[in-house]
């Protein structure tokens, strides 16, 4: 349901007053001030729907993300209360020990929900961790209300993209299994691009209901990243000593194992005597080693090797590139929909893709026009998108087309009004 106008929106307080006051439970094992991505998209809802007249109240864990810290067991955040369970805080070093920190997190979380003190007309979880949505679908059961879900990853399909199981395995048909008991009698199911909704969708196509609650909603840009107006280049191109000349391809962000470096590796090999082409490789995670043993292999290849984006700085950070390069392993289509997009284009930069072409990412830079999308290992086409790149008219009309997208598309404020609005209707009336 949407208002505009002034009578729409004396009808939108009406419908709110009918509605009335309703208690939202929000689940994510990492909440603010961790620095999570989950959690500050989840503390935004949080905000929206305070702004709308809820009560919201947050299930999350007392240990950080990575581990070094321990959060105070409740407080409240920007009029959000935020309850803290126990949970090891093994941290991400170790495959092992972040099943620990899962396992007491499901424990200590099952303890609360159990508990009557703990009121609220609507639980919504999000995938951290894995299968978390079963906890929510129970707690919400015993209290008689309605359980949605805002999907960032698509667990077991994970695990089988990074080759832990095999679609074919027990253990993957069991956890399959587990997705569908949890998404069962949700009246909303929030997924982050149609790929990931078509996912489901195979995944459940014997129940109509679940098909139909399904939704796609991509994530949003921070209203601060816009381009870049100023006279002078970013401070973080000057501090680099980039050139006006040269032409800066940057892979700024999370370096995981959904992601693909081999055909820019080979790209910065093949034209590695250019010295305007600027190679860089900003961020961390599994597989920033490959930029690093490639380092190793050659030192003289012209690649340079940052650390993620320094604190307070990301919008002069994503404006310091002329392009920028993103990639998605095709096994990884629908599993996930990684966020570096929405920033990317908001600050009006083009972006070369290389990845499968069934995916959020290939389809929003089609749609926009904001860029070139490579196939996987086909190298002569990632030149010909970078011999097209160097042409600085040819970037300013994609960068425009970029952030024009990126308005509609990615308007924080847009899409929080309608995730809101569909958590309002959907499950009000569960």
């Amino acid at each position: 349901m949407r208002f505009t106008g002034l009578s729409s929106c004396v009808a939108l307080l009406i419908w709110r007053s009918e509605l009335g006051r309703m208690k939202f439970l929000l689940i994510n094992q990492y909440y603010l001030p961790d620095t999570a991505p989950t959690g500050r998209y989840l503390h935004d809802l949080a905000k929206a729907l305070l702004l709308r007249g809820h009560e919201v109240c947050v299930l999350c864990s007392r240990r950080a993300y990575n581990g070094d810290a321990v959060y105070s067991a409740e407080e409240t955040i920007e009029g959000v209360r935020v309850q803290r369970v126990r949970a090891t805080g093994f941290g991400r070093k170790s495959g092992l020990g972040k099943i620990f920190d899962y396992a007491s997190f499901y424990g200590a979380l099952a303890l609360k929900l159990f508990n009557r003190s703990l009121q609220f007309d609507i639980v919504l979880a999000l995938t951290t961790p894995p299968h978390v949505g079963l906890l929510a679908r129970w707690g919400a059961h015993r209290r008689g209300v309605a359980h949605a879900h805002w999907i960032m990853d698509i667990y077991p399909d994970v695990l089988a993209a990074h080759g832990k199981v095999s679609e074919s395995s027990f253990p993957f048909r069991q956890l399959a299994k587990l997705t569908r008991r949890e998404l069962r009698g949700s009246p909303l199911i929030v997924t982050l691009g149609e790929d990931m909704v078509g996912r489901i969708r195979r995944r459940v196509a014997d129940l109509p209901e679940v098909c139909r609650a399904v939704e796609s909603l991509p994530l949003w840009s921070e209203p601060e990243l816009r381009p870049w107006t100023e006279a002078t280049p970013p401070p973080f191109r000057i501090e680099q000593r980039w050139g006006e000349r040269d032409v800066v391809l940057m892979y700024s962000g999370n370096m995981g194992r959904g992601h693909r470096f081999g055909e820019f590796l080979a790209a910065a090999e093949a034209l590695n005597g250019d010295a305007s082409l600027r190679w860089v490789f900003a961020g961390g995670g599994k597989r920033r080693g490959e930029i690093e043993d490639a380092l190793a292999r050659d030192s003289r290849l012209n690649v340079l090797l940052l650390p993620y984006a320094p604190a307070g700085r990301l919008r002069e950070h994503l404006c310091s590139a002329d392009v920028h390069l993103v990639s998605l392993d095709a096994k990884w289509q629908g599993c996930m929909v990684p966020s570096k997009v929405q920033g990317i284009f908001a600050v009006g930069k083009p972006i070369i893709f290389v990845g499968g072409s069934e995916n959020s990412i290939a389809q929003w830079i089609a749609d926009s026009g904001g860029g070139w999308v490579v196939p996987e290992n086909d190298l002569p086409a990632l030149l010909r998108a970078i011999e097209a790149s160097r042409d600085p008219e040819e970037r300013r009309r994609r960068g425009a087309a970029a952030r024009a997208f990126a308005e509609k598309a990615f308007s924080r404020e847009l899409n929080l009004n309608r995730l809101c609005e569909w958590l309002e209707l959907r499950c009000s009336a569960d």
